[in-house]
């Protein structure tokens, strides 16, 4: 492959320090910005401005009673379960063919919408921004002045148009700069943090903390999945609608801005203009309002016996460049009349996404006291909306943190967490990251009672803890929570990664740095590479909704649960669960419509006996030994979607260890034995 290699050198006047930037420009049309730093110059702290003299305790009382009157009533009837095993073998799908070499090299992985930063700006680059930010605050610059300096380099290594770089630093300006200021971490650190993996593994003492949990004083009892027919509740999972108000039929759906599907988009100079479909559209685009309403209708009709509905967030577009507190709480009030509108008479319980926040991502914890940036504009619009389904005592928790528990039946609740506290684009969190808002905290103690009353706890939110997103400190210390309550905890929920697919919780027990010294030792002595995987016996599953948005390649999708209802002895365990879909590039023929199809059900296309985790570990290691079977969970991934891109063995890798990975930041060890299928 050739290379057009050119140096361009900076000066001291131009950007207030000493470096260079190597770009290299290769045949395929990318630019990879190689910036090496003068480090010794930026090793030092920088020194704290004016900024408040924060108080990191959290007087709030986080050991509340727990909510303890029922908000559901038994299920009226027996649901009709979804018919299992329909046809003698697994259905084969295809893989999508590799036209050329070159396609494949470029999209060898699916995209997810959390990786776009983390494609966008590489780990070196990162640690080139923060510097540049670095050196700017020690010399006391203006704001005014480090954007024109970072956007001069936003534009100059080609991450973004002009217009979408100056409206990032705009946007999260305002409080990536205060918060990184006050963080007092060196460049590496910071990637580190932010990127995880990815950017190496830097030790972050002042980051490391750990959650207590009681001892478990009462008797396991094995808890086996029904065999026989029981009660069920219906259970609807919506995530990631990401409406947009702005979408525009026929406009340009490959543009030069992240968000794509505008009249204003401007529109690609190196491919073929495809319009906007009427529906929605592939590629870099959101949900129409048209197609929100037509699938909630949908919805409404042919699921009528829907018991209660769990939303896991996302609600406004991914135009973060170009977002207001105003506009998004336009959209969440737009998105909750719309539930109401249709499902008027149906308990609905919501967790927040991260994209409801302005600037996205940032959740300033309550030791935040600035009135400027403060997060309470947007719980206490939360709260309001929410408590047109929520009992007044969740107002307490919601106001404080956005998170809530409430009992849906005697020795069943629901726990609603605000994992927005474990992202890292979460800026305040360079600040410190420590239990933010004492919500693990709280978890705990709400776990324990309902260990000591006997109740099965479903949770729900919207970043997975096992997502790149999510802190690895945060992340290990859920782990370890889910572990210590496994017999309380029988089933999570997610959204965020837009793809149809699910996360895998181990028993850490046998995790010790002794167990895997002596497991390295025995995989020596018998030559046996299977012996390196370090995971423990399975022992819960999250379940990650598919989203409604395309964004990105994905036909839009909705999920429904069977969950174990009212008997003696209900885990109130998940015991099926359906996809339901439409596919847009018929949906946009014509004067045609969605056709809202179910597309598969999990136990009958991945032949699974339940949905224990037992089972979701088999079919991780059956995927890995069964192309074919893997190519099926492919096409759900992106339900059934033509425009997939198209998966190669490292591909099939990666998203086999995503479904391994519960906790952040830890692949190498979960998914060791992967490397060897």
């Amino acid at each position: 492959m050739k290379m057009a290699v050119s140096v361009v050198f900076y000066k001291k006047n131009a950007f207030s320090m000493d470096w260079f930037c190597l770009q290299v420009r290769c045949s395929r049309g990318y630019l990879l910005g190689l910036c090496l730093l003068n480090i010794l110059k930026f090793s030092a702290p920088v020194p704290l401005l004016d900024n408040e003299n924060f108080d990191f305790e959290d007087t709030w009382n986080f050991k509340i009673a727990p909510h303890s009157i029922p908000l559901l009533e038994s299920p009226k009837e027996n649901h009709i379960l979804p018919v299992v095993y329909e046809t003698d073998e697994i259905l084969k799908v295809e893989p999508l063919d590799a036209a050329e070499e070159e396609i494949v090299g470029a999209n060898r992985l699916p995209k997810k919408i959390h990786d776009v930063i983390r494609t966008k700006i590489p780990c070196g680059v990162c640690k080139l921004g923060v510097g540049l930010l670095q050196s700017h605050l020690k010399n006391g610059d203006s704001m005014e002045e480090i954007k024109i300096k970072i956007v001069a380099l936003c534009v100059t290594l080609k991450i973004e148009t002009e217009a979408v770089c100056t409206g990032f630093v705009d946007v999260f300006g305002p409080e990536l700069v205060p918060a990184y200021n006050t963080s007092n971490l060196e460049p590496s650190k910071t990637c580190s943090m932010i990127f995880g993996e990815s950017c190496g593994s830097v030790s972050n003492e002042i980051h490391e903390w750990d959650i207590e949990t009681p001892e478990n004083h009462l008797q396991a009892i094995e808890e086996k999945f029904p065999k026989v027919e029981v009660p069920t509740f219906k259970v609807l999972h919506l995530s990631d609608t990401h409406l947009d108000p702005d979408y525009a039929e026929g406009s340009p759906t490959n543009c030069e801005e992240p968000l794509c599907c505008r009249n204003y988009s401007t529109p690609s100079t190196n491919e073929t203009i495809i319009p906007a479909g009427r529906w929605g559209s592939y590629n870099k685009c959101d949900s129409p309002r048209i197609l929100i309403e037509n699938m909630l209708k949908f919805i409404s009709l042919e699921h009528p016996d829907i018991d209660y509905i769990i939303w896991t967030g996302d609600l406004p577009p991914h135009d973060i460049w170009n977002q207001t507190q105003q506009s998004n709480l336009d959209i969440i009030k737009e998105s909750v009349e719309q539930m109401l509108r249709y499902f008027p008479n149906i308990p609905i319980f919501p967790a927040v996404g991260n994209h409801e926040s302005v600037p996205a991502g940032s959740f300033a914890p309550p030791w935040i006291k600035n009135e400027t940036h403060t997060i309470g504009w947007l719980y206490t619009n939360l709260a309001d909306h929410w408590r047109k389904w929520l009992p007044s005592t969740s107002g307490n928790t919601l106001l404080h943190g956005a998170f809530y528990s409430v009992l849906l039946r005697p020795g069943f609740r629901l726990i609603s967490l605000n994992t927005n506290y474990c992202h890292s684009l979460n800026w305040w969190l360079l600040v410190n990251s420590t239990d933010p808002a004492d919500e693990l905290k709280w978890l705990v103690h709400e776990l324990e009672n309902a260990e000591i009353n006997n109740e099965k706890v479903h949770i729900i939110g919207h970043i997975p803890p096992g997502s790149s997103d999510c802190l690895k400190t945060w992340s290990r210390n859920f782990y370890s929570i889910v572990d210590r309550f496994q017999h309380t905890i029988t089933a999570q929920f997610y959204g965020h990664t837009h793809a149809d697919e699910f996360e895998l919780f181990y028993e850490t027990n046998n995790y010790s740095k002794k167990s895997k010294r002596k497991r390295w030792w025995q995989a020596l002595k018998n030559k046996d590479k299977s012996l390196l995987t370090f995971t423990g016996r399975p022992i819960n599953v999250a379940y990650l909704g598919p989203s409604i948005t395309t964004y990105e390649n994905n036909n839009p999708a909705f999920r429904i649960y069977y969950v174990e209802g009212d008997h003696e002895r209900s885990t109130r365990a998940v015991i099926d669960h359906e996809t339901w879909t439409t596919n847009l590039d018929l949906a946009n023929e014509g004067d045609n419509e969605p056709i809202w199809y179910k597309l598969y059900t999990a136990k009958d296309a991945y032949r699974l006996s339940s949905l224990h985790p037992e089972e979701w570990n088999r079919l991780i290691k059956n995927m890995a030994d069964d192309p074919d079977l893997f190519n099926l969970f492919y096409r759900n991934y992106y339900r059934d979607s033509s425009h997939r891109p198209y998966c190669d063995a490292q591909c099939r890798i990666q998203i086999l260890c995503d479904l391994k990975t519960g906790k952040s930041q830890d692949r190498l060890h979960l998914c060791n034995e992967l490397q060897y299928a």
